[in-house]
Parts: C-alpha cells; sequence; structure tokens
C-alpha cells in the first residue's frame, strides 16, 4: 500500500508501482475518473482543460510507459490539492488529489449513496476496480467493508491507499485492471464496483493526455462493461449473494452473461446526457434448477415444488398445454421451461404473463420476434413461443407458474395455428436458451431487499413497445391507432377493457 508521501515524488510513485502503465493505448480504459463525465464535457466545451492550455492527439504506438505518465504530470504543472468530500450530509472525509487522477464529483457520489444505503459493511468483501483518488475506498473501509481496489494509474494508486491510511484505514490497493493482462485479485468479493469511462471515443475529435484520457474515454471494442463482467464471471470474483455496481451509460452492458441486471439510481445532466447506476447479481441465486429430458408438463411439475426461482426445463413435454387449458404437442429438441415466479397472495398473472413475453425478446434480440398480446411470440404472422402463467391455492398461499415453450426446430406440430420455428433466425441450444431466460426473468420479476425494485411502470412501457410491431389492434370491426395495459396486464382500446386475445386482431 502507498503512502501519501508518495504524492510528491512522481519517479518514486512509478519506480513503486507493480508494472508499468502497460498497454493504457491500446486499451485506453481505466482508472476512475470520478469526474468522468463533466470533465469530459468540459474536455469538449472547454479545449484547454486539464492540459495546461494545449490538447494533443493520442500518440501513434501501442502502449504508454511509466516515463509518460512522469511527463504528463511534469507537463501539467499541477501539484496535489485538498479537497473535504461530503458525499452526503455528515459524511466527510480529507483526500489528497495528484495530477492526473480526478477528484469526486457528482456521479462518485452517485455511487456513494447507494453505499451508504446498503448499509454496514460487516466485515465483507469489497472490490474497486479504477479506484482513481480512492473516495469510494476510504468510505466503505468507514463502512466496515474489508476494501481492495485496483487501477491502471500509478497515481491513483498511491492516492487510494495514501488517502485510506491518512484516514486510519487499510487496504489491498493494486496496480492493473480490466484488460488482456491478468487481473490483480484471485479472491471473492460480496460488492464490486467500477465507475465506467464515459465518453465514447467517435465523441471527441480532440482528447487529453493519456492518463486522462484513460480515464475518460471507452474505446474497448467489446465494451468495457461487458468485459468487466465476463472477467469477475470467468474468474469467479464474486461471493455468493454478492452485487454488482457498474455506473456508466444506459448502453454501457448489451451482455450481462450469467447475471440478471437491473437500473438502480441515475442521473440526467443539464444537457440532456444521462448516466445510469445498474446492479447485477446471480439470477434466482440458490433455487432448485435442473433439466430433465422428458417430462408431462414443466408447470405441472412445479407445483409440487416450492420457493420463488424454482426452476425446471425439458427438450420434450408429452402434456404441455397453452392457453384455454388447449393441448401444446412439442417435438424432439424444442425448449420447455417454467419458473415459480411468485408465491403468496398478491399475484398478477397478467403482468407476469407478459413479462415472460418481454423476457424472451430480451434473450434473443431479433426484430422478426414480435410480441402478440397476452402471450405469443411470433415471426412473420407465425407462432414460435407461448408463455402460460398458471395460478394454484395451497395451505400456503397462492403460487404462481409461468411457463415458457419455443419452437427452436421446425417440425410436425399438432396445433391448429401456423407455426414457426427460432431455427429460421439462430442456432441455439437448450442450455444457451434456458441460461438467457433464467437472467432475463429475474432481471424483470425477482424481489429481493438488496437489489433494486422491480420498475412495474417501466417494464409495462416495454412492453407496449414491443407491441406495437404487431401493428394496429382491431376488436368488433374497430381499428384502434392507440392502446395500452392496465396494472392487470388486460389490453385498453378506447373506454373498453380487453382480457381475451382471441376477440382481438392486428392489422
Amino acid at each position: 500500500m502507498y503512502a501519501l508521501g508518495f504524492l510528491a515524488d512522481p519517479q518514486r510513485v512509478l519506480k513503486s508501482s507493480a508494472s508499468k502503465i502497460g498497454t493504457l493505448n491500446a486499451q485506453r480504459r481505466g482508472s476512475d475518473g470520478g469526474v468522468r463525465l463533466h470533465a469530459a464535457l468540459s474536455a469538449k466545451r472547454h479545449k484547454g482543460f486539464g492540459t495546461n492550455g494545449g490538447l494533443r492527439r493520442m500518440p501513434e504506438r501501442e502502449v504508454f510507459t511509466a516515463e509518460d505518465a512522469v511527463l504528463e504530470v511534469e507537463r501539467l504543472q499541477r501539484p496535489p490539492s485538498t479537497m473535504l468530500w461530503s458525499p452526503i450530509k455528515d459524511f466527510n472525509f480529507t483526500l489528497i488529489i495528484p495530477s492526473t487522477v480526478y477528484p469526486p464529483r457528482e456521479d462518485t457520489n452517485l455511487l456513494a449513496k447507494r453505499i451508504i444505503a446498503l448499509g454496514p459493511g460487516r466485515g465483507r468483501k469489497f472490490l474497486e476496480i479504477g479506484c482513481g483518488s480512492g473516495a469510494l475506498c476510504v468510505l466503505a473501509s468507514y463502512m466496515g467493508w474489508i476494501v481492495s481496489g485496483c487501477d491502471i494509474n500509478p497515481f491513483a494508486v498511491a492516492a487510494t491507499g495514501g488517502n485510506l491510511s491518512a484516514s486510519g484505514f487499510r487496504g489491498e490497493i493494486k496496480e492493473g485492471g480490466i484488460g488482456p493482462d491478468r487481473f490483480p485479485f484471485e479472491e471473492k468479493f460480496d460488492l464490486i464496483i467500477w465507475n465506467l469511462p464515459y465518453v465514447d471515443p467517435g465523441e471527441i475529435s480532440e482528447v487529453l493526455g493519456p492518463m486522462e484520457e484513460a480515464a475518460l474515454i471507452d474505446s474497448d471494442d467489446q465494451g468495457l462493461g461487458n468485459r468487466m463482467i465476463r472477467s469477475i464471471v470467468s474468474n469467479q470474483l464474486l461471493s455468493p449473494q454478492g452485487r454488482i455496481l457498474i455506473l456508466g451509460r444506459e448502453s454501457s452492458i448489451d451482455d450481462t452473461n450469467y447475471l440478471a441486471h437491473r437500473t438502480w439510481d441515475e442521473i440526467e445532466f443539464d444537457d440532456g446526457e444521462k448516466i445510469v447506476l445498474t446492479c447485477l447479481w446471480r439470477p434466482y441465486e440458490g433455487a432448485e434448477n435442473h433439466f430433465v429430458e422428458s417430462t408431462g408438463s414443466t408447470n405441472e411439475d412445479l407445483f409440487a415444488k416450492s420457493g420463488v426461482g424454482t426452476h425446471i426445463s425439458s427438450s420434450w413435454q408429452t402434456s404441455g398445454r397453452g392457453r384455454h387449458k388447449r393441448n401444446w404437442t412439442s417435438i424432439e429438441g424444442c425448449y420447455a421451461g417454467s419458473w415459480i415466479v411468485a408465491e403468496g397472495s398478491e399475484i398478477n398473472p397478467g403482468h407476469l404473463q407478459l413479462s415472460g413475453g418481454l423476457a424472451v425478446l430480451n434473450s434473443l434480440r431479433y426484430e422478426r420476434l414480435v410480441l402478440k398480446w397476452p402471450n405469443d411470440i411470433m415471426i412473420d404472422g407465425r407462432k414460435a413461443c407461448g408463455v402460460l402463467v398458471e395460478g394454484r391455492t395451497t395451505d400456503e398461499g397462492t403460487r404462481a407458474v409461468l411457463g415458457i415453450g419455443i419452437n427452436l426446430k421446425s417440425g410436425n406440430h399438432d396445433v391448429d395455428v401456423e407455426i414457426a420455428s427460432l431455427d429460421e433466425l439462430i442456432t441455439i441450444e437448450h442450455a444457451e436458451i434456458d441460461r438467457r431466460l433464467n437472467c432475463e426473468l429475474a432481471s424483470l420479476l425477482e424481489y429481493r431487499d438488496d437489489i433494486p425494485p422491480v420498475r412495474h411502470s417501466e417494464v409495462k412501457l416495454q412492453i407496449i413497445e414491443k407491441m406495437k410491431s404487431m401493428g394496429r389492434p382491431q376488436f368488433q370491426g374497430e381499428v384502434y391507432e392507440t392502446f395500452s395495459l392496465n396494472e392487470r396486464g388486460e389490453l385498453l382500446l378506447g373506454g373498453k377493457t380487453i382480457d381475451d386475445g382471441e376477440e382481438v386482431q392486428w392489422i
């Protein structure tokens, strides 16, 4: 761990680092930069920001060395500064911020408020990727977490270690981060956070110095958010019941891998830019989850079990059923999966069923797949998937089971509707579609005290938007230009409430 005294001597900081800056230009990703958003916007609007009046483009070479960092500090000619950081009332921390390391700003405060809201750490393990000034590491230590952190900027490593020490705390702070090199930690963590680089490289034509650019710009071809999640999953860094908090653009993550996800907090700035705090977790962790080659009905199987998130899937149903108790005979190689999605007294089958359809669309992301209210997924007007929610009352209350049946392959189905199959769009294995659906259903429906609450109104708006791809609804000879859904998932046409999809045609 570095002491604050290192900050006065750039050469000493860099010689004490575990490694040089490394693949900084190749990655051009990394350090915290609590001011990421506003610094980036300042860089675009006020061209003298952080460069002593002069901007330069990145050199045409593969990496930046430790000497580059020293030269940048000398060029900036900025001594370390001291600031009092107060993310909320009665939380006050004095920090020393060296040049090329960004002080905490609004986005840092957003993460800080969430960490505070999560409550005492009670000796659990906390990891900050891109620790920057160390503000959040100091806060986490104060909250009782065992703190680790990393950054590709050796000055940030020194700042974090020094600020921890000056505040009377300890932490394991290492040089490194998400990238092609080995990640600097191997143990498991209960809370992992990263304030992602904010700016897309296509948005600015001129940039800051190499160290500053690394903190502001996400030029990773896979997206740093996606790379981070893959690194966490592949290195098994997340503890049981652990969570990940990622702060960045709404588009920062488009592949959550094996994790469920939901927005927790957000900031919208004066110019309309918005950054969101996304929470990720293992979907329905601890719930029973298994596969059977063949079964009568996956929905029926689950009524003999209990526990929200309990899941069973099969590639062959012999007694599958759809709405109105119609038989649905699957063929070999199709997908059938069911989940216990709710238990208790307050259950909304309509909302659950439509959420199941949305989960299918979110899992596959093909424009030709459209949601037909209330429970079908269509390809060019032909049914490719059905969703069914069934409830049953027991001595313990009502249990709701959500079943999803997907035609993965073409074949002969004994049904009176025109059938499509997913292999018209994509070849996907049973295990892969099952994994995706489990993540997306948890993202839409799972309740836990330590994850963001379900945003029912936003889910409803997403469902309505997906329904628009079917066209305009026609009911009793009248075509409606607009439609909506009530809280029960029933279709609203003008002043009429429709609860049966067979009464509605889409044109």
